[in-house]
């Protein structure tokens, strides 16, 4: 007899919209960030808005264990006491 499991994790639709809200914040920190910094102005400053992007794009969207952490912060935040 064999037996299996099945680990993965599903989220739900709030946990999604949460993680693109977040992923939109954190993506125009980014960008006014950048645009501060004298030296990077045009192209280099696009370039490295560009690297910045792509990877916390793969963060929010393709990493598991940061958007267990961020689900987690989430949690923590909306069962404290006001």
């Amino acid at each position: 007899m064999s037996v299996t499991d099945d680990a993965k994790v599903r989220r739900g639709s709030n946990s999604w919209i949460f993680i693109y809200v977040a992923l939109g914040f954190a993506l125009s920190i980014e960008g006014k960030i950048v645009q501060m910094i004298e030296p990077l102005r045009f192209p280099g400053g696009l370039a490295v808005y560009a690297a910045l992007s792509v990877v916390t794009f793969w963060l929010f969207i393709c990493n598991g264990w940061f958007q267990n952490k961020l689900i987690g912060l989430k949690n923590r935040y909306e069962d404290k006491a006001r």
